[in-house]
């Protein structure tokens, strides 16, 4: 009579295996996929590398760090840069 358990106990846990495969499957991928750069924001939005190594270049001279990402929706990429230097940012890339 054990003997007729097991196959009863692998059907159950493949059961339990295809519910949570099946939940799984329903999560929002979309949004698992999005970067999040925490405290930094976008100052700029250039269409090429070159563009934002010009971009990067101009808020060095002015003392601000930058980072490059792409753009979530493929269109360029995104110069970020951290809340306290925002301001800084954009004026020295607003000066001529």
């Amino acid at each position: 009579m054990s003997v007729l358990w097991i196959p009863l106990i692998g059907l159950s846990v493949m059961a339990l295996l295809a519910g949570v495969l099946r939940w799984a499957s329903s999560l929002d991928t979309d949004r698992a996929h999005r970067k999040d750069y925490g405290l930094l924001r976008e100052v700029a939005k250039v269409p090429s590398t070159t563009a934002a190594r010009v971009v990067e270049e101009r808020l060095h001279e002015a003392g601000v760090r930058a980072t490059t990402v792409p753009d979530p929706e493929g269109n360029g990429l995104r110069i970020l840069v951290f809340p306290a230097d925002r301001d800084a940012a954009i004026r020295a890339l607003l000066a001529d």
